[in-house]
């Protein structure tokens, strides 16, 4: 899945179409599906313990009689007459005939799959960030038919228990929860679309209601809405509860112009707080399934990998303690400049804690972790350095499947270095090159890539590159430190490493100032506070002199000397 790249010609392949196909005949089947009616056994003379309405037009040629679908035969309370034991009767000997229509099944699987394949086509050619892929699309398809089972199966048992408030028990069903999930799963465009195609199909299942079809859109949408830039749980509980308040006046005016019974609306209103907070746990209850059957990082399993408790985090700063420190740095640079430009911040921050996770292979190797003067490298040739250098990148793919850290880091670890070149080994080599045995190739000294193909990607390659370079500074003042993170963002560019994301020259020169900004206060000089002494809180370069006329330095009389003194 890929978002706010330049869109190429769209083609349907086979297997999505397949998908659509087979998602449009469950929703088709599902919608079609019946509840059998049963009618209870009455006698001339009981008492009808509800109100018995038909399910369909029913025609009784005896009596040249017309019963319209909806209509109430018998009320509830009321003393059965012989009247309505052959209405009953007649309705009763429908019932296994209208379980469900073969052919209103075949009808609208054909309506749904030319929808959906419209739908669907038009977005994919014409809304920007809408690119889906083929496990996108499946788990999509399939979340649609899980939502419209769950909702057939709730109504069915409404009708079948609680018949005489069955359609205002509707607003009870969680159905903002499917908003919600799209969103955190996927992303908004994503949300909208399918949103559009569940409320089409939530329009058919409740005898094409209009009504139903724009509650069930609008509350996806303001579901999928608040959950935007999930960074915590509580932003998924405000999500169910403010689109439930913003709902509820929507389906108060709803009834209104409909000419409803006002008197069931506050229950209506209460149904549809209920189905708030109903719907923000159970999206809370089934996202660590769907991380886990589909193979997704959400913004909740992000918030998880950004403990630092981890166990490749522990591992790193245990056993790489310089890599651990870097890492730290750079997600706070990273973070920085996703926030500045617009991208996902969550994402980019835990994303560059785990980008260097493979130097745990050989942490040795690498000189932030190097202690004293011993320099793994010095007996290797250049060729040799540099493919241990180069592994690194490989290895923190592996151990990325390995932990199940989720598709999106383990892609990002892949490109944060691009295809860019491991220079300082590679002037070694050069240097001592001798043509007639070996001519040494640039490209045996860079990355296998691919370079960074999202904005998070092309961020931490950046903050990557100049947190590394900014301990080489000398007297980093704010002037040198900008100069600095400008040339190191120039010669990445220059080098074509950003040319397949989608961070333009606006983004660099936010991405520079915000690194800057952090930088500096990294590097800013602190003052020499004077030591201060027991007595007076005289200088310490101030000499005190004692009752006997010794002098005694205001350094040694601030402090007591002897405590650590080793005794014989």
């Amino acid at each position: 899945m890929q978002n706010g790249k330049a869109k190429p010609p769209s083609s349907l392949d086979y297997r999505k179409i397949l998908i659509l196909l087979l998602v449009s005949l469950a929703l088709s089947l599902v919608v079609t599906i019946r509840d059998p009616f049963r009618v209870s056994e009455y006698r001339s003379g009981d008492i009808a313990e509800r109100n018995i309405k038909s399910p369909i037009d029913l025609y009784l040629p005896d009596k040249n009689l017309t019963v319209k679908k909806g209509e109430i035969i018998v009320r509830e309370g009321d003393r059965i007459t012989e009247d309505h034991l052959e209405k009953l009767s007649f309705l009763k000997g429908r019932e296994n005939t209208r379980t469900f229509s073969v052919r209103s099944a075949l009808l609208l699987w054909l309506l749904f799959f030319l929808a959906l394949v419209i739908i669907y086509e038009y977005a994919d050619k014409n809304i920007k960030k809408f690119t889906l892929a083929r496990k996108d699309l499946t788990f999509a398809a399939t979340f649609t038919v899980f939502a419209a089972v769950l909702v057939k199966s709730s109504v069915l048992l409404f009708e079948h228990f609680i018949q005489n408030h069955a359609i205002d028990l509707l607003y009870i069903v969680p159905i903002f929860s499917f908003g919600i999930i799209l969103r955190i799963v996927l992303f908004s465009e994503a949300a909208i679309v399918f949103s559009m195609i569940f409320s089409v199909v939530m329009g058919f299942m409740f005898g094409n209601s209009l009504p139903v079809m724009l509650y069930c859109f609008l509350g996806s949408i303001l579901a999928s809405y608040f959950s935007g830039k999930c960074e915590n749980r509580n932003t998924i509980l405000k999500a169910g509860l403010y689109t439930a308040l913003i709902m509820s006046p929507i389906v108060l005016l709803m009834d209104v112009f409909l000419g409803n019974p006002i008197t069931n609306t506050p229950m209506k209103i209460a149904f549809v707080v209920c189905n708030g907070i109903g719907s923000s746990f159970i999206a809370l209850g089934l996202l660590p399934v769907i991380e886990h059957v589909f193979a997704y990082t959400t913004d909740i399993k992000l918030l998880e990998l950004a403990n630092l408790e981890h166990p490749l985090l522990e591992e790193m700063m245990v056993n790489a303690p310089g890599t651990y420190h870097h890492s730290i740095v750079v997600g706070n640079l990273a973070k920085a400049a996703a926030e500045r430009i617009g991208a996902h911040p969550l994402l980019t921050r835990v994303s560059a804690y785990y980008h260097d996770i493979g130097k745990l292979r050989m942490p040795h190797y690498y000189i932030e972790n190097r202690t004293g003067n011993d320099d793994a490298h010095k007996t290797l040739t250049p060729n040799m350095s540099a493919l241990i250098i180069l592994s690194h990148v490989k290895e923190g793919i592996e151990m990325a499947r390995q932990y199940k850290l989720g598709g999106k880091i383990t892609d990002m670890i892949g490109q944060h270095h691009g295809t860019s070149l491991v220079s300082y080994f590679y002037n070694r080599a050069k240097e001592m090159e001798d043509p007639r045995l070996h001519v040494i190739e640039e490209k045996d000294f860079r990355y296998a890539g691919p370079k960074p193909q999202t904005k998070e990607a092309g961020i931490i390659m950046l903050a990557d590159s100049v947190e590394a370079a900014s301990r080489l500074l000398d007297e980093p003042t704010p002037k040198r430190i900008e100069t600095h993170v400008r040339e190191i963002i120039e010669k990445i560019f220059l080098d074509g490493q950003l040319d397949e994301c989608e961070l333009t020259l606006k983004d660099l020169h936010a991405i520079e100032k915000s690194f800057v900004a952090i930088l500096i206060g990294i590097f800013h000089h602190r003052i020499e506070y004077p030591e201060r002494t027991l007595h007076d809180g005289t200088d310490k370069r101030v000499t005190k002199i004692t009752e006997s006329g010794q002098k005694i330095s205001q350094k040694d009389n601030g402090r007591p000397p002897h405590i650590f003194k080793a005794t014989g």
